[in-house]
C-alpha cells in the first residue's frame, strides 16, 4: 500500500481551492461608475429632453409633422416629411422640411402663405419623430445604431447600448457631429458624476468609445484559460481575480513561483508572487492589485 506524500497532499489541496475559485464574471461587484451610468441613464429618460425637442430638434425624412394656420383650419394638416425632405401644405404647395427646426419651418411657411392670406400665424409641432438615429461604437456591449421617438442624451445613449464595456479609455471617448469632435468629458460624466458633460445627442451623432490595448491584463502559464483580460481602471482587479477569471490553476502549477511582469517609465520589472502564501494566509499577505499592461505568468513544477 503506497503512503501519500504529505507534501503533495498539501499542495493538491491549495491548488484545489485556486481551482475552486467560481468565474468572477458572476461573482465581482459592479464598480461605482458603472451603477452611476445605470441610474443616471435611467433618471434622465424623464428630464430636460423632450423638453428642448421642439425648439432645437431638426426634421428629417419619415417624421409627421401637425401644421396650424390660426383661424384658417381648412389649412391645418398632418404632413409626413417625403424621402427628398419636403412636405406638401395647402396653398404653399410643396416645401423643404428637412433640414429645418420647427420655428424655421413655421416663418417659411409664414412667408409663403403671407402671399395668399392675410397675416398668416402659422404653427409647426412635432407628431413623430423617425428620422432620429445616433450610433454608438467601440468599447460597449451593443454597438450600433440607436432610434428614438424623442432626443436622448449621451447617458441614455450608453445605457441603452449596454453600458461602458470594461478596456474602455474614457480619455480617449469622443462624440463626433458631422466634421467636428465635441468637447466632452467621459471621465466626469461617468466617474464623477458632473452632468455638465451630459449633451443632448443629435441625429446622426457618432458616440465613440475607445479601447486602449494597455487597458488589460495577460495571464500565462500554468493556468486553464491563459489570455488577456479586459481591465477596469476605475477598479481594484488583483491578481487573485485574475487568475480566477482565467480558469484558476492547471495541475501542474507553482503558485508560489508566480512573477508579474511590469512595464513603466524605468524599464522592465519583474515582481514575484507568493499566490500560495496569499491564499493560505489571506489576512497577513495582501492580494496584489495588478497595473493595466501587467503579465501574470504562472510557473510549471507543482504536483509532478
Amino acid at each position: 500500500m503506497k503512503i501519500p506524500n504529505p507534501k503533495e497532499s498539501r499542495v493538491g489541496s491549495r491548488v484545489a481551492r485556486v481551482m475552486q475559485i467560481r468565474n468572477p464574471k458572476f461573482e465581482i461587484r459592479k464598480s461605482r461608475a458603472l451603477r452611476f451610468l445605470a441610474i443616471m441613464a435611467a433618471l434622465s429618460l424623464f428630464l430636460a429632453p423632450a423638453q428642448l425637442l421642439a425648439a432645437e430638434y431638426v426634421i428629417g425624412s419619415a417624421d409627421v409633422l401637425f401644421i396650424s394656420v390660426l383661424g384658417n383650419q381648412e389649412l391645418d394638416t398632418v404632413a409626413r416629411v417625403d424621402p427628398a425632405g419636403k412636405i406638401s401644405v395647402p396653398l404653399a404647395g410643396d416645401v423643404q422640411a428637412a433640414g429645418l427646426t420647427a420655428e424655421e419651418l413655421a416663418r417659411q411657411l409664414t412667408r409663403i402663405l403671407s402671399t395668399k392670406i392675410r397675416n398668416p400665424v402659422v404653427t409647426v409641432s412635432l407628431r413623430e419623430i423617425n428620422s432620429y438615429r445616433v450610433y454608438v461604437l467601440g468599447s460597449v456591449p451593443k454597438p450600433g445604431v440607436l432610434s428614438s421617438k424623442s432626443e436622448i442624451t449621451l447617458l441614455q445613449a450608453l445605457a441603452l447600448a449596454g453600458g461602458v464595456a470594461p478596456g474602455a479609455d474614457l480619455s480617449l471617448a469622443y462624440v463626433a457631429r458631422g466634421k467636428e469632435r465635441l468637447k466632452v468629458d467621459f471621465r466626469k460624466l461617468i466617474i464623477e458624476g458632473d452632468l455638465t458633460q451630459n449633451i443632448v445627442l443629435k441625429p446622426e451623432d457618432v458616440v465613440v468609445l475607445s479601447a486602449n490595448p494597455r487597458n488589460a491584463v495577460f495571464v500565462m502559464g500554468e493556468v486553464r484559460s491563459p489570455g488577456s483580460i479586459p481591465l477596469d481602471r476605475e477598479s481594484n482587479f488583483t491578481i487573485l481575480k485574475a487568475l480566477a477569471q482565467a480558469g484558476g490553476f492547471s495541475q501542474y502549477a507553482k503558485p508560489s513561483g508566480t512573477i508579474i511582469i511590469r512595464q513603466d517609465a524605468t524599464g522592465k520589472q519583474v515582481i514575484p508572487v507568493d499566490v500560495e502564501e496569499i491564499m493560505e494566509n489571506p489576512e497577513k499577505e495582501k492580494d496584489v492589485v495588478l497595473e493595466p499592461g501587467d503579465v501574470v505568468i504562472v510557473p510549471q513544477g507543482g504536483l509532478f
